[in-house]
């Protein structure tokens, strides 16, 4: 067994097409597919595979699309010899790396994140989100408090890397922190997200998920090391029940998740899940380790080949 780091994919890795390999692969595959389906009320099959990407990038069918394709993906994985040494998830990340971490049932956190989205819904709340790139931390914190100053409410919701961020918040705050912050950037864009994850403003949806939370009966003290979105291991299952009641009120702390997990010994990943925004991501923050796309089986074999080759020269 080779043992690495698993990073799971958040929203916008979702593409028309993900996840058809392990759906026409893997019977088990089909019946997690299925289930998936019947629990969100949303054909997934029909939706990722055929798309329009408008019906993908739906909250509720990206979501879990993406969370049901990166769980299929760490199944293949370890069923091509590599099981995790730790695992992270990026923002809707989470839920897969802490099934993935054995620290609650594929079923249950998938409960929560309907959860999240129906309440989300329900409360209407909305907002929106842009990447900064380039900025320094600073003057991109100046501007985000002096427009909540202003009363309007706009906050760093993700710290990808030390120069890379991404706002949440009011829309026309959003919008507002990011033409003030165009000169100060290497580049500015707006993103196409309707809530304002990782702001106080989801604090409602906290409360209002609490009883889903509470009712999740397969939380436990993950099996394998777990790194949180604030950058610190969660070793309990009180504080992995914490996290899911909570996590998207909060920043994701990338850059001290990824730090940390290289810190404690990894210098190898791979991206379990659609796209490749974390592996690009990885290089932002250390040139010294390699991150692999592992969202589809063309991939997890080239990875594994890959992970297998490095392992052996490691060893010799």
């Amino acid at each position: 067994m080779i043992e690495t780091g698993f990073l799971f994919s958040g929203q916008l890795a979702e593409t028309v097409g993900m996840g058809r390999d392990f759906f026409e692969s893997d019977p088990e595959a089909r019946g997690l597919f299925d289930r998936t389906s019947a629990r969100c009320g949303r054909d997934l099959e029909r939706i990722l595979f055929e798309g329009p990407a408008e019906a993908l990038h739906e909250n509720l069918a990206a979501q879990a699309g993406v969370y049901l394709v990166s769980t299929l993906a760490a199944r293949a994985l370890e069923e091509n010899g590599m099981r995790p040494g730790a695992t992270a998830g990026y923002s809707l990340g989470n839920y897969a790396a802490l099934v993935a971490a054995q620290a609650v049932s594929y079923e249950d956190a998938l409960e929560v994140l309907i959860a999240v989205w129906r309440e989300t819904e329900r409360l209407g709340i909305r907002g929106s989100m842009g990447a900064v790139v380039g900025a320094r931390r600073e003057a991109v914190e100046e501007v985000c408090a002096d427009l909540r100053d202003r009363g309007r409410p706009v906050w760093i919701g993700n710290v990808n890397a030390s120069t890379q961020f991404v706002l949440t918040g009011d829309s026309g705050a959003v919008d507002e922190a990011l033409a003030l912050l165009t000169p100060k950037s290497l580049t500015v864009l707006p993103l196409p997200m309707s809530w304002p994850i990782h702001s106080t403003l989801m604090s409602p949806v906290a409360e209002a998920i609490a009883p889903v939370v509470a009712a999740c009966s397969s939380i436990r003290d993950p099996a394998v090391p777990y790194y949180g979105p604030d950058g610190k291991r969660a070793r309990t299952g009180e504080r992995v029940r914490e996290l899911l009641a909570t996590e998207f009120i909060y920043p994701t702390l990338w850059n001290e998740t990824y730090e940390a997990m290289v810190a404690d010994g990894f210098r190898s990943f791979f991206e379990v899940g659609p796209g490749d925004m974390l592996s690009k991501m990885s290089r932002w923050i250390d040139r010294t380790t390699v991150c692999r796309p592992a969202g589809s089986l063309a991939a997890i074999r080239a990875a594994a080949a890959s992970a297998s080759a490095s392992d052996s020269l490691d060893r010799a």
